[in-house]
């Protein structure tokens, strides 16, 4: 199947998948759960950032949610790997930014080398988030060193960047604990009836699926790969950014690396099927947390209080398509993450679409890039393998 046949029919499947989620809304306790914890974690992680006056509001919202998981050990494990893999990316970028900001020849390809290695380690690693939140973080600093033109300003900048990450993720982990920990305190003072445990959300089917793990040398081969695609995409993007201003930059490098993480049961001969299924995912959630954005954000008038209301309204329903069972799990996320960036601004509550659009085109802008340079690499094999077969 060729490439534009693949991508069509994983379109077709996606929004199939979205439509039977949407007409099989089923809420359950667990479900309501989980997207309780993440309306609260998200509003917690608002407030917190507001109060501390940090420069980027919507991204400590973020961290609020994309921390947030179905169980708390989970969410307590994403919780530090979020931390340290930014804590470590904000101190390389503040180092390496300042050294290669001014040198395009050398800052270009060092962020290719950085997002490729992100990208190898993630995939097959045992903390993959980690090294994705790592690699992330220190492609933003570093990339933001060569506008500073500072060592200082540089600083603050991967400070700051730091401080939102743990103000969502220590929100998170707040309220996943309130959520863990008060029932027990609750059943410790009035014991319920003993009843059968359910399964978490997902478990059923990760307790009934088992992939096929692939062997060390098709891991090998295929994290070569994944990591290569990501350097080569993230040089593209950063050599349009440094001489053209491409705006949207730092989420078209979270797109390029994010699609690219894989299971180690997806790290399979052809990765290529798995992969196209994200992308397609990302941009369908993505355009309609947009135009659902662009409909409701000049009605709220600026008042906080509406935004709060319509935001967790739609980190409800993201949720809710996040938790289900139907093959849109993906789509759901990725519009709840879009929806944040819609509404919650930099500084304040506003009604001005442009901060979200430039968001939401960076993120189209790395998975056009990130499809050219995997058409490339798939013409290329192919033409290396016409040749050896010729000269066989």
């Amino acid at each position: 199947m060729t490439l534009p046949h693949t991508l069509l029919h994983t379109t077709r499947a996606a929004m199939f998948a979205l439509g039977r989620e949407l007409a099989a809304w089923k809420p359950s306790r667990a479900r309501a759960t989980f997207a309780t914890e993440a309306v609260l974690s998200v509003a917690l992680s608002v407030v917190l950032a507001n109060v501390l006056h940090l420069s980027y509001t919507w991204w400590a919202a973020i961290s609020g949610f994309a921390v947030m998981q179905t169980s708390f050990s989970s969410s307590v494990e994403r919780a530090a790997h979020r931390v340290i893999g930014t804590l470590l990316g904000a101190a390389l970028g503040a180092l390496a930014g300042p050294l290669i900001g001014d040198r395009p020849w050398l800052f270009v390809p060092a962020l290719g080398v950085i997002g490729g290695v992100a990208a190898y380690y993630a995939n097959g690693s045992k903390a993959p988030y980690a090294w994705m939140l790592g690699g992330v973080t220190a492609l933003m600093v570093t990339y933001e060193a060569h506008m500073l033109s500072s060592i200082e300003a540089t600083a603050v900048f991967a400070a700051l960047r730091a401080a939102e990450v743990i103000v969502g993720t220590l929100a998170c982990v707040l309220v996943a604990s309130a959520f863990h920990f008060g029932p027990q305190w609750y059943r410790r003072l009035r014991p319920p009836p003993v009843l059968a445990t359910p399964l978490a959300i997902g478990e059923g089917a990760a307790a009934l699926q088992t992939s096929a793990q692939p062997s060390p040398d098709v891991l090998h081969r295929n994290r070569l790969l994944l990591g290569g695609q990501a350097a080569l995409a993230i040089v593209l993007l950063a050599a349009l950014t440094y001489w053209f201003d491409m705006p949207g930059f730092a989420q078209a490098m979270v797109t390029t690396i994010a699609v690219l993480i894989l299971p180690a049961g997806k790290l399979v001969d052809t990765t290529r099927q798995p992969i196209i299924e994200k992308m397609v995912q990302r941009v369908a959630g993505c355009l309609l947390a947009g135009v659902a954005g662009m409909a409701l954000l000049p009605l709220m008038h600026e008042q906080a209080v509406w935004h709060m209301l319509v935001l967790s309204m739609g980190v409800w329903v993201g949720c809710h398509v996040q938790s289900g069972q139907e093959g849109a799990s993906y789509v759901g996320r990725q519009f709840t993450i879009a929806f944040i960036m819609v509404f919650v601004q930099d500084h304040h509550w506003a009604s001005d679409p442009t901060p979200a659009l430039m968001r939401l085109s960076g993120i189209l802008a790395g998975i056009v890039v990130l499809g050219g340079v995997m058409l490339a690499v798939s013409v290329a094999a192919h033409r290396r393998g016409q040749v050896g077969a010729h000269h066989e």
